[in-house]
């Protein structure tokens, strides 16, 4: 039960709290009481105001009230609702054998009756507990247990039968054995399929990263299946990166970010190489060293690796990431060019004006320098993105490509002006022609 989901102010929603539990006398109206406390104590471990552990250690005094009034032998399931609350205040505070007893206690309560769904929920808590504390035998038959009593008729219980089965498969990955990963990828097969992706994108997007991970581990431990296992976790990856984008969730999107690196790397080939370094960058470039330190050398660790390998892969010499980018877009079909500028220009693009200016002429160098019809794919790409973007993005990024392409040799310069020439063309509409041509005019390019 959550005390508070109307956007009400925090210290406000507690202060009425209070005052209702102070309204409401323990002696004559003890049920009262005992649920009025319940509610304080949830308000109080979701407030997202002042210290979180004082505000779960305050939810505990609220909770001890609420249980030594709800009997177990007469209120079964009011008292397993209150263990059950502060068992998850417990684990947040780092106490993870009170709140696996707490939460034991709260499935054996609510083993009676009409109570399935909460007795799910309060043995999927004591798997994860029994998952943190090592014990991932008794955490496997937790989540066994839970994913039978969820109500699939159910949105809600249709969502907690595939977590309890996802976080089964997170305990069996963590064996580490092939017969472990085998077995953790079925349970995410399963959770996947529990679930309409409308129903829960989010646990959707989880479940193929957790896929992903797995099937990446196993590319290493069957090398006979290492190509299919690859297969798997590129497509899992890229499903998850549908939803995990880097507006919407940024840190879920660094994180796939950098594990669909390492399957792309893990092929060898050059392309993926090229895709896996453009997916180090993006995942660098979300990651804050200050905030997320480890993350950060993780994926930067990782960009240098792939780095490293395609300079073997290519004779030698230092990877220029902007010509290696340009080279990825330039070799792929046009579907993935979208995907692969779409990101990349609305990552550019918001950067303060000096390093938007700088990064793009790198990427137009690098583009201009490509073989015609490479440069041509790029550059068609690049006007279909940004004729999606702000008028102001568009008018930037032409005005350094103009700009960018008089740098080149004369014989260079001719091709991409060429390219650019055909591929508004190719992107555009008559009107939009019309008015990009004029555009680039202004601009000083004359149409080869």
């Amino acid at each position: 039960m959550t005390a508070v989901r109307d956007g009400s102010d925090p210290v406000q929603a507690i202060a009425a709290l209070e005052a209702r539990l102070a309204a409401t006398p323990k002696a004559t109206r003890p049920h009262e009481h005992a649920a009025a406390a319940y509610r304080l104590g949830l308000a109080r471990a979701e407030s997202p105001v002042g210290d979180p552990a004082e505000n779960l250690r305050a939810a505990l005094s609220s909770y001890d009230v609420a249980a030594s009034i709800f009997d177990p032998r007469h209120d079964p399931v009011e008292h397993a609702r209150v263990l059950n609350a502060a068992g998850a205040a417990h684990r947040a505070l780092g106490h993870p054998n009170k709140a696996a007893d707490l939460f034991g206690q709260a499935a054996t309560l609510l083993d009676t009756g009409n109570n399935d769904h909460e007795r799910a929920a309060a043995l999927n808590n004591l798997g994860l507990v029994r998952a943190e504390l090592g014990q991932r035998a008794d955490a496997v038959t937790a989540f066994d247990e839970a994913a039978g009593l969820f109500d699939v008729e159910s949105p809600d219980g249709r969502r907690g039968r595939a977590s309890a089965l996802h976080n089964r498969g997170l305990v069996r990955a963590a064996g580490g054995t092939p017969e472990d990963l085998r077995a953790a990828i079925t349970d995410h097969k399963e959770a996947r399929d529990a679930v309409e992706r409308e129903e829960a994108p989010y646990h959707h997007a989880l479940v193929e990263h957790s896929i992903g991970v797995v099937a990446t581990g196993l590319a290493d431990l069957e090398p006979a299946s290492r190509d299919q296992h690859l297969a798997t976790a590129i497509e899992a990856f890229t499903s998850a990166l549908d939803m995990f984008t880097r507006s919407a969730f940024p840190f879920q999107h660094a994180l796939a970010s950098h594990n669909f690196g390492r399957a792309l790397a893990a092929t060898g080939d050059l392309l993926d190489l090229r895709r896996a370094v453009a997916s180090f960058e993006d995942a660098v470039s979300v990651l804050d060293p200050r905030m997320h330190a480890e993350p950060w050398r993780h994926a930067h660790a990782s960009l240098e690796s792939s780095e490293a390998e395609l300079s073997r892969h290519t004779g030698g010499g230092t990877v220029h990431r902007a010509a290696s980018f340009a080279e990825l877009v330039g070799g792929v079909s046009p579907s993935e060019r979208i995907l692969l500028l779409r990101g990349r220009l609305s990552r550019l693009l918001v950067l303060p004006a000096q390093a938007r200016d700088a990064a793009l002429a790198e990427l137009a160098y690098a583009s201009g320098s490509l073989p015609e019809d490479a440069a041509l794919g790029y550059m068609t790409a690049e006007l279909i993105v940004l004729m999606e973007l702000p008028k102001e993005g568009l008018e930037a990024a032409l005005a350094i490509r103009v700009a960018t392409h008089q740098r080149l040799d004369p014989e260079r310069m001719l091709v991409a002006d060429r390219a650019l020439d055909a591929a508004v063309g190719d992107a555009l509409g008559l009107t939009q022609r019309l008015l990009v041509r004029e555009h680039l005019a202004s601009l000083g390019f004359e149409r080869p």
